[in-house]
C-alpha cells in the first residue's frame, strides 16, 4: 500500500514538474548574474556625469601640460596635440576632430606612460592616469593653471576685437588674406582658445603668415590677425 502511494505521489509532481513547464514557469538559475545595463554615452558638451578635480589637486606634470597647451607647444612627443578618437566612448559622443590629447609626463619613464589630458574644442579638459580607461573633468579655474577663459562672443559678433587695418599687416599677412579672400582653403582652425567668437567646428580656416603671424578666415567673411599664435586676435578691416 505504502509503494502504491509513493508511485501516486511521483505521478502527480512529475505532472506538476510538466504543466509547470508548459506554461513557462522557470525556476532562475542558480549563481546566474544579471545581464549588463549599457550606459548611454552623453552629449557631446554635457559634463554633468563626470567627477571634477581643480588642477592643483592633480600631479603637477598635469600643471605642465595644460600650460603647454595654452601657449600651444612646444610639445614633448609627437604623438601630442593629435586627435584623440573616443574609441573607448567615455568621453561625451562629438564629431571626430573635436577632441586631443596631450602627454603628462610620469616621473621616472622614459617614455610616454598612461597618464593624459584630453581636450576637447568647446573648452573641456580631462585627465585620465589610465591610459583612456577612466576621466576626470579638469576645474581649471582653481588650484594652479591658467583660469578659465571668458566665454567667446556668439558666432559672427566682432564687436569686442580690436580692429586693424590691411594695410598696416605685415606683406605676408596681407598675402595669407588675399588667399582668404580669393577663395583658397587653409586648415581647420578649432579655436580652443576661445577667444574668437562661438561658430561651428570647421567655421574657420587658418592660414600661416610668418613663424607667429596666422590670418582665420570665418565663413561669414571675417577676416582675423593674431600676430603672437592665437594668444591675441584683432579683426582686420579689409577696406582701410
Amino acid at each position: 500500500m505504502g509503494n502504491h502511494r509513493s508511485r501516486i505521489v511521483t505521478m502527480l509532481l512529475g505532472l506538476l514538474v510538466a504543466l509547470a513547464g508548459g506554461f513557462g514557469l522557470t525556476a532562475p538559475a542558480v549563481g546566474a548574474e544579471p545581464a549588463p545595463v549599457a550606459v548611454a554615452q552623453a552629449e557631446c558638451g554635457d559634463t554633468s556625469g563626470f567627477d571634477t578635480t581643480p588642477l592643483g589637486e592633480l600631479p603637477p606634470e598635469a600643471t605642465d601640460t595644460y600650460d603647454l597647451i595654452q601657449s600651444d607647444g612646444p610639445y614633448p612627443y609627437p604623438e601630442d596635440d593629435t586627435v584623440f578618437q573616443n574609441r573607448e566612448g567615455i568621453l561625451p559622443d562629438c564629431e571626430e576632430g573635436y577632441y586631443h590629447e596631450y602627454t603628462v609626463e610620469t616621473p621616472g619613464l622614459d617614455h610616454r606612460g598612461a597618464r593624459r589630458i584630453v581636450a576637447g574644442s568647446g573648452g573641456e579638459y580631462f585627465y585620465t592616469s589610465d591610459h583612456y580607461e577612466s576621466f576626470t573633468l579638469i576645474e581649471t579655474g582653481d588650484g594652479g593653471g591658467s583660469p578659465d577663459p571668458e566665454p567667446a562672443p556668439e558666432c559672427g559678433d566682432t564687436s569686442g576685437l580690436e580692429s586693424v587695418a590691411l594695410s598696416s599687416l605685415p606683406a605676408e599677412a596681407q598675402d595669407a588674406v588675399a588667399d582668404a579672400q580669393g577663395g583658397a582653403t587653409g586648415t581647420t582652425y578649432e579655436n580652443r582658445e576661445g577667444v574668437l567668437p562661438d561658430c561651428e567646428a570647421g567655421y574657420y580656416q587658418l592660414f600661416e603668415a610668418g613663424a607667429e603671424d596666422r590670418v582665420i578666415a570665418g565663413d561669414g567673411g571675417e577676416i582675423f590677425y593674431t600676430p603672437d599664435r592665437y594668444a591675441t586676435f584683432q579683426a582686420v578691416d579689409t577696406e582701410s
